[in-house]
C-alpha cells in the first residue's frame, strides 16, 4: 500500500523537474556556443629563414673581394626565394611557391603556411638567388649551376625535416651557399690586350637537395675592359670534383673578333670549392712574353709556375 502524498508535495516535485529541465534547455546553446569558440584554428606552421653564409668562409685572406656587412636585410645576400613543402611519407608537394623577389629590408624572411595544413611530418626545401624555375630540375629537389656551360649564380639551399603538431609548429633555416668564387687577377699587361675567354674544366653542373654534386663539365667565360695594366676577372663556379682538377685555361686577345689568341698563359690546376674563394694571379713578364703565375693559399702567394726556372 502507498503512502499518501501530500499535494503540495506533488506540486514542488512537478515544479522543480519543470525548472531543471527549463535551466538546461536555456544553459544548452550557452555550453554550445563556448564550446565552439573555444575551439581555436591551430596555429600555423611557421619557418624563419636566415642567411648562414653571407660573406665567403676566407674572405679575410682575399682582399680582391669586398666583404659585405653581416648586418644587411635578408635580400642584400639572397634577393629571391623558392621554396616546396613535402609530405615527409608520401614525397607529394602540399605546398609550392615559385620564385620571388625578397622586398622587405628584414635581417630575416619569415614564410607562414597555410593554416589548413594538418598536423604531420613534412620535408621543406628552399632555393635562394634563382631568376626563375627552369634553373630546377628533379622534381624542384636539384638545380643546374651551370646551364649551357656557363658562370653560376651565386645560389643558396636550405633543406630539412620537421614535425608539425601543437608543441611544434616555429622553426629556423639557415641558407648556406651552394657555390664558390674563383677570381683571377692579370698584372702588367700590355695596353692593347683588351678581350679574353677562359675555360674551367671539371666543374660540377648541378646540386640537389642534399648538397650532393653531379656531371661534371666544362664552363666558359669571357671578358671584355677598358685600357689598364691590371685586370681582375671574377667567375661564380660550383665546387672542382677532387683537389686539384680543374685546369684552368686562358686566352688573351687584342681585338674582340680576332679568332687566335696573342698571349695564352700556362694552364694550371686549382680545386675551387663551395663558400670558398680561389684566387689566382698571373704577373706577365714583357721580355719573356709569358706569365709568372700564383695560387694565394691562406694570406700568401704561392708561385705555381716561375719563369725563372728554366
Amino acid at each position: 500500500m502507498k503512502a499518501d502524498i501530500p499535494l503540495y508535495g506533488l506540486r514542488i516535485r512537478k515544479f522543480a523537474k519543470r525548472s531543471i529541465q527549463c535551466l538546461l534547455i536555456a544553459t544548452f546553446p550557452l555550453l554550445s556556443s563556448c564550446i565552439r569558440d573555444d575551439l581555436k584554428p591551430c596555429p600555423p606552421l611557421q619557418v624563419e629563414l636566415s642567411v648562414k653564409d653571407k660573406n665567403y668562409f676566407n674572405i679575410n685572406n682575399v682582399p680582391l673581394e669586398t666583404r659585405k656587412s653581416e648586418s644587411l636585410a635578408f635580400r642584400a645576400y639572397v634577393p629571391t626565394l623558392y621554396y616546396t613543402l613535402r609530405d615527409a611519407a608520401t614525397g607529394d608537394i602540399v605546398e609550392e611557391q615559385g620564385v620571388f623577389n625578397v622586398t622587405d629590408n628584414a635581417p630575416t624572411h619569415s614564410v607562414t603556411f597555410c593554416e589548413c595544413l594538418p598536423f604531420g611530418k613534412y620535408v621543406l626545401t628552399v632555393w635562394g638567388g634563382l631568376t626563375d624555375n627552369s634553373q630546377l630540375t628533379d622534381n624542384s629537389l636539384t638545380s643546374i649551376l651551370h646551364a649551357s656551360q656557363v658562370e653560376a649564380k651565386d645560389i643558396y639551399l636550405a633543406h630539412d625535416t620537421l614535425v608539425y603538431d601543437n608543441q611544434h609548429v616555429h622553426y629556423s633555416f639557415d641558407l648556406q651557399r651552394t657555390t664558390g668564387k674563383l677570381l683571377v687577377q692579370i698584372v702588367d699587361l700590355p695596353a692593347t690586350v683588351l678581350y679574353e675567354d677562359n675555360s674551367i674544366g671539371q666543374i660540377y653542373e648541378r646540386v640537389n637537395h642534399k648538397f650532393e654534386y653531379s656531371n661534371p663539365i666544362t664552363v666558359r667565360k669571357q671578358d671584355a675592359w677598358n685600357t689598364a695594366p691590371d685586370v681582375v676577372l671574377y667567375t661564380i663556379l660550383a665546387p672542382s670534383i677532387g683537389e686539384l682538377q680543374s685546369p684552368v685555361h686562358i686566352n688573351l686577345y687584342d681585338k674582340a673578333e680576332r679568332t687566335a689568341p696573342i698571349l695564352t698563359p700556362k694552364d694550371v690546376n686549382v680545386t675551387l670549392k663551395r663558400n670558398e674563394l680561389t684566387t689566382l694571379k698571373y704577373v706577365y713578364d714583357d721580355e719573356k712574353r709569358d706569365f709568372n703565375i700564383f695560387l694565394l693559399i691562406d694570406d700568401a702567394w704561392e708561385i705555381i709556375y716561375n719563369l725563372d726556372i728554366d
